[in-house]
């Protein structure tokens, strides 16, 4: 549980510092960006308070994932946790102060604590108070904020973001047995390129990660992930994917759909100028079907680009990553867990016991899979693939002498 909770505090970091990664010349400052970061309010991971976070923070998480990855966004333990409480009386000091002056600033709160006498400015430390302050909610009311001015967007490389959603398709046979479709697709912003397009049984993380594998595997790794605030794309899954990927995941806020006006635009035309046209049967026929599709799109002249998105994405820059050819691209998509090694060396995930030869009982060994496809999960350093446990397999294995000593 405490790896489960450390792994979710690194993602929440991770969502902070991503706008940083991708920095180019239209951009701002890092100074400047920084203090834009440490002027918005998070919600914490943890407890589902409202905090906001210094720019100096910001700042070594940045450096931490430089240089070690998503592990080095987790805390450490303290060796001086709980050393530096605040005393009940000066929490209950403080309590009544803000209840009775809810406008102060905390400095001013504190400086009335030190005419009262009951804080001499050392122990416990100002940076302790105000980290006690802003876990209670002691911190003063925020102004409000106006709201925010629509503004129209387009980036002018190819990767510097793109836009992936679903859309509710028709129902066809999957076997013997109808099912909804889901059609899923991630569009390149500047260029309107398809980067990856098909229809799915469900509307499931499954799909997206599958869809953007294929975009990662043909274009390489873009800049930003544009979604909405569905499950799917605010599973931990597509989280831990994007971090991997050192891909910022920025969501449309909440009931401000139009800033994924140019995917809802072409999925008006799919329905008008594809789906319109012929009834499908089976996702073999229709996925069959909308890949010539998307190669009939990519080469017809798009009203607001002036020309087709092949001409488009030919006329401009990538910025994507690209991953070798050599490269494990699985090993990018996969999940990542902790787990308990039981004293028989197995472990459980998905309530399924697997074996992991080698690992010391009472232990923890971290393993990698997808949850779609357990049959392929391995553990350790060295990526070893962990076999499930076979009970009936396990009860014969005496009958065989090379087990007898085991």
């Amino acid at each position: 549980m405490q790896d489960d909770r450390q792994m979710v505090l690194a993602l929440w970091r991770y969502g902070i510092i991503s706008p940083l990664l991708h920095r180019d010349a239209n951009d701002a400052r890092l100074g400047e960006m920084l203090t834009v970061v440490s002027q918005n309010r998070y919600i914490h991971p943890h407890d589902g308070r409202w905090v906001t976070v210094s720019a100096e923070a910001v700042r070594k998480w940045l450096h931490r994932f430089n240089h070690g990855g998503l592990d080095a966004l987790c805390d450490k333990q303290r060796s001086d946790k709980g050393t530096h409480d605040v005393p009940a009386c000066l929490a209950d000091a403080m309590f009544e102060l803000r209840r009775a002056h809810p406008r102060w600033t905390l400095a001013l709160l504190l400086e009335q604590l030190v005419a009262h006498r009951l804080w001499d400015e050392t122990r416990p430390s100002r940076s302790t108070l105000y980290r006690f302050a802003r876990d209670n909610n002691l911190m003063r009311d925020p102004h409000l904020i106006g709201a925010e001015i629509l503004r129209p967007f387009e980036f002018d490389k190819f990767g510097q973001m793109w836009i992936a959603d679903f859309m509710h398709g028709p129902k066809l046979y999957a076997g013997k047995k109808k099912h909804k479709s889901y059609l899923h697709v991630i569009i390149d912003d500047c260029t309107r390129y398809v980067v990856s397009g098909r229809f799915y049984p469900s509307e499931s993380t499954q799909s997206l990660i599958v869809e953007l594998m294929t975009a990662v595997r043909r274009h390489g790794i873009a800049h930003r992930l544009y979604t909405d605030n569905g499950s799917a794309y605010n599973s931990r899954h597509l989280k831990i994917v994007c971090a991997n990927l050192s891909m910022q995941q920025p969501h449309t806020p909440v009931r401000r759909p139009q800033g994924r006006s140019k995917v809802e635009r072409f999925f008006r035309t799919v329905r008008e100028r594809f789906l319109a046209k012929e009834k499908y049967k089976t996702f073999d026929a229709i996925n069959t079907a909308f890949s010539q599709y998307l190669n009939d799109y990519h080469h017809r002249l798009h009203s607001t680009l002036q020309c087709s998105p092949m001409q488009k994405r030919l006329s401009v820059d990538s910025v994507c990553r690209q991953v070798p050819e050599v490269a494990d691209i699985e090993s990018l998509f996969r999940l990542k867990r902790r787990c308990r090694v039981y004293n028989d060396q197995t472990i459980r995930v998905h309530k399924r016991a697997f074996e992991v030869p080698g690992c010391l009982p009472g232990g923890r060994v971290t393993v990698y899979y997808m949850p779609w496809d357990l049959d392929r999960l391995y553990y350790g350093d060295h990526m070893q693939l962990a076999k499930a446990v076979d009970l009936t397999a396990n009860a014969y294995r005496f009958d065989n002498p090379s087990f007898a000593h085991r």
